[in-house]
């Protein structure tokens, strides 16, 4: 389960104040549970300046996010409305069998700190919650086209995570 972990700026590491091992082994049991051991995931930590960079370039909104995501091999996919999320997911996995390169999923960790605080939980929780949700884009669903795709999006997270409770 190759897990990649960067940092951009460099030297950002040096202020990082959380569980990193944590994170880490969430995101590798995300790729168990979903049968990507082989494929390939990084996890690249910033600042609200830089993903803000970042947002701007490939989005064209120039303000900070809480998480990117920049897929690989996994194509686009539209929702269809007489599937369920489990037979969505099945059909995604099934479509990308020989996918290796997931691709990346960029945080913010200014972002993510302030929603944790937010919401009341570990900054450890939020990034979970970030890399779940850039982990289901990688795999090709977007929740932006439309509020029925915005609660299929919801219900295919919400499928991986109870997953990731029998690990």
């Amino acid at each position: 389960m190759p897990v990649f972990i960067s940092f951009l700026p460099s030297g950002l590491e040096s202020k990082v104040h959380f569980d990193l091992q944590r994170v880490k082994s969430f995101a590798e049991k995300l790729l168990k549970v979903l049968n990507l051991e082989d494929a390939e995931l990084s996890l690249v930590f910033t600042d609200d300046a830089n993903i803000r960079k970042l947002n701007r370039e490939w989005r064209n909104k120039d303000k900070p996010t809480d998480v990117l995501s920049f897929p690989q091999d996994f194509p686009a996919r539209d929702f269809r409305e007489n599937l369920t999320p489990e037979e969505e997911l099945k059909l995604a996995l099934e479509g990308c069998k020989n996918c290796k390169l997931l691709g990346d999923i960029v945080i913010s960790l200014d972002t993510a700190e302030r929603q944790a605080e937010e919401y009341g939980w570990s900054l450890e929780d939020e990034l979970e919650r970030l890399i779940l949700h850039g982990l289901t884009h990688l795999l090709g669903f977007d929740h932006e086209t439309s509020e029925y795709a915005e609660e299929k999006f919801k219900e295919i997270e919400n499928l991986i995570l109870e997953r990731i409770g029998t690990v």
